[in-house]
């Protein structure tokens, strides 16, 4: 998971703070590519609540790819909503992890020892997509850091998924922060599917904790 760095402005007494350091937001987004020189990235909002185009004219780093999702610092540069678009001063783009759930090949119980803690800060579903802040414990090399899908319960009201995150005993460092976006979308839209409830080991409080999304169909 890439920490997110901060960005630092400097200013004197004859110039005012350029607004990218004082009037931005965050958030998580889908980066549909560019064409002429603009951006196009999807917002969708928390739960069930529609998606706005965000179009920017901005250079994107060529190791960003279509579909991929990302974190995003912006303002608004219109105030107009019409139409689900909005244009944007794009200020910062940054890779999550970024990949989709999982399914279970092995007993339920085998997955379960590898979930080690994180210390969540927020969890948040925006449409097909669960997305998670949270830090981690550094090591430096290669993790396996999924969501996984009680197979199981894939056909009931209520769908178990479980936050992998395993260091494989490597050596652990600090902690440092990330973020990272699941598609869920493949039980979410499952007519059966009413509540997504995840599972991860929550270093904040030292148990495994349950998150519960409603789904509206």
């Amino acid at each position: 998971m890439l920490a997110l760095t901060a960005a630092v402005a400097s200013c004197d007494d004859d110039k005012d703070i350029d607004p990218r350091y004082t009037d931005y937001r965050y958030d998580v987004v889908t980066y549909r590519g560019t064409e002429g020189g603009t951006a196009r990235f999807d917002l969708v909002a928390r739960d069930d609540d529609g998606m706005t185009v965000l179009t920017a004219a901005a250079a994107i780093d060529t190791a960003i790819h279509q579909g991929q999702r990302v974190l995003i610092r912006y303002n608004f540069a219109d105030s107009s909503r019409a139409g689900g678009a909005r244009r944007i001063n794009l200020y910062q783009t940054v890779r999550i992890t970024y990949d989709s759930l999982r399914y279970t090949v092995n007993p339920l119980s085998y997955y379960l020892d590898q979930m080690e803690p994180v210390r969540l800060r927020s969890i948040w579903r925006t449409g097909d997509y669960l997305n998670l802040n949270c830090q981690v414990e550094y090591t430096g090399k290669p993790r396996h850091f999924y969501l996984l899908l009680d197979s199981a319960t894939h056909r009931r009201d209520t769908v178990d998924c479980y936050l992998v995150n395993n260091t494989f005993g490597d050596t652990t460092y600090h902690l440092r922060t990330g973020y990272a976006s699941f598609f869920v979308g493949s039980v979410t839209r499952v007519p059966t599917c009413q509540v997504l409830r995840v599972r991860l080991n929550n270093r904040s409080v030292g148990t495994v904790t349950d998150h519960l999304f409603k789904i509206n169909h």
